[in-house]
């Protein structure tokens, strides 16, 4: 398999792209208002506590309190007297208003819910997880031999500290004992630093230790030996993943490309596929066609036969189009995000041996997933239940804004995603021609959060030597841009 790595710097956003085999199956964005929270450890205090919710509200120090789920709670670990207290957690009584105790944060804030919290802490590294108040040694599952897991097993027994526990990571696999001993070292140094912001909080609830950011996170846990290159549009970010990667792993430095003219995402085919993330429908090389809806309470996806014919064999038309199904749904659920309760309606069955088939092929495309997924049986109705892990908000919710006439039954597209997409037609357009000026139509909408926000796309204008003139069009759509030549007074948008 041939995987890639793209990161696009724009304007108002961070956009990574992951390819397996030329085909995208993850994609993330981050934008300065939307940081993710997952992985921040905080010295907080107890807000109240809600025995019949079987939960604690925390005081994080932020403008949402923290939900901390009793079924969270392993131990409770409290900084006194410059030394950890740690106890195990018997019930609410051991709960009391005012207290402190270190949490760390598994998922982001959602709707009118707060980050929800943990008090199993870890800290990850390139090679190793470092586990306070424990003492177990783990090794990642996806090292399979029993040679390479009992050798690293029994390199993370000699490196492990005293009241530490130790989780070693895939990439650790190959790696040896001195690299694996300096990640450690840096993660006891980073657990240093972490006490030394408690004792400076003067009783107050603080963040003691920052999750690296998307990028960050990505090139350490994603760049292994199995990716050709990763290819980057932003010169300082360029220069900071080199560096990186130098120190951790020197000899895939060499893969690390930067790219410089026109748009990163539209000279590798991204572009047209991001574009699709926010379509109910997706099809099938057979014809067929999946649809996606999301209600409050859960995704729902429906599978369709469309246009398919196939053989005189119903059964196995049926099934070709449910196997075809099977692998998109699960390369959907990866490359938008979608979490939560997911109920799957497949085109009914009646061969017992090709609803289980389906079942299995269905497993086997989500092993590929990093997210947590439980599945369940196959109804006599063609339904499938299952769940996947929520880390971070759903693609959907990052490229949409509510639409102010329907109020969230549907959605357009964020004005993020439009300022994107103005900044890559830019730096295709200076590619191709020597012209400078161009109208651009808008959405009223669009053009008030521009002529608010008047730096948003100034230095994508002065890098490329392009002035826009903007013009507000109230028969514009809302998603829609139309560039107009200054010079031949043409409809130039689709032409770069």
């Amino acid at each position: 398999m041939k995987r890639n790595i793209y990161i696009s710097e724009t304007p108002l956003e961070s956009r990574i792209a992951i390819m397996e085999d030329k085909q995208l199956v993850e994609f993330y964005i981050e934008t300065p208002e939307d940081i993710s929270l997952v992985g921040n450890i905080y010295y907080a205090v107890i807000e109240n506590v809600q025995a019949g919710m079987h939960a604690a509200f925390m005081n994080l120090g932020t403008e949402q309190n923290g939900f901390l789920g009793y079924s969270e709670i392993e131990q409770l670990a409290s900084f006194e007297e410059g030394k950890w207290n740690v106890r195990p957690f018997n019930g609410a009584k051991d709960l009391q208003r005012g207290q402190r105790i270190l949490v760390q944060v598994v998922k982001d804030a959602y709707a009118n819910k707060g980050p929800r919290l943990t008090t199993d802490i870890a800290i990850p590294g390139r090679f190793a997880v470092l586990t306070p108040f424990s003492n177990m040694i783990g090794i990642s599952k996806k090292i399979r031999s029993p040679q390479r897991r009992n050798k690293l097993r029994d390199i993370a027994r000699s490196l492990k500290p005293e009241n530490f526990g130790l989780i070693i990571r895939t990439v650790a696999d190959g790696r040896d004992e001195k690299e694996i001993k300096q990640d450690i070292k840096n993660l006891l140094n980073t657990w240093e630093q972490l006490e030394n912001s408690i004792k400076n909080s003067n009783g107050k609830p603080v963040q003691v230790y920052k999750s690296v950011g998307m990028t960050s996170s990505v090139i350490r846990d994603l760049f292994t030996r199995e990716v050709e290159t990763v290819v980057v549009d932003n010169k300082r970010k360029f220069r900071v993943i080199q560096n990186y990667v130098k120190d951790i792993a020197p000899e895939l430095a060499e893969r690390i490309f930067y790219h410089k003219d026109g748009s990163l995402f539209g000279a590798y085919g991204i572009s047209a596929e991001t574009d699709k993330l926010l379509r109910r429908k997706i099809w099938l090389k057979s014809g067929g066609h999946i649809v996606i809806d999301h209600t409050e309470a859960m995704f729902v996806i429906d599978v369709n036969s469309g246009r398919y014919i196939g053989q005189k064999d119903q059964e196995k038309n049926i099934l070709k189009v449910n196997l075809e199904a099977a692998v998109e749904i699960a390369r959907q659920l990866r490359l938008r995000d979608i979490s939560g309760l997911i109920v799957i309606d497949f085109i009914d069955m009646t061969v017992p041996e090709n609803r289980k088939a389906l079942v299995n092929a269905f497993k086997q495309e989500l092993a590929k997933d990093r997210a947590s997924v439980s599945v369940g049986e196959l109804s006599r109705y063609g339904l499938l239940e299952m769940t996947r892990e929520r880390i971070r908000l759903s693609v959907m919710f990052s490229l949409s804004d509510e639409c102010p006439m329907c109020h969230g039954y549907g959605r357009i597209p964020s004005k993020e995603s439009m300022i994107t997409k103005i900044d890559g037609w830019i730096r295709n357009f200076r590619q191709h021609t020597r012209e400078r000026r161009v109208e651009l139509h808008l959405h009223p909408l669009l053009y008030d959060f521009i002529r608010e926000n008047k730096k948003v796309l100034w230095k994508t204008q002065l890098k490329y030597g392009v002035k826009l003139d903007f013009v507000k069009d109230e028969e514009i759509s809302v998603g829609s841009l139309r560039f107009i030549s200054k010079r031949s007074k043409e409809d130039i948008s689709n032409l770069y």
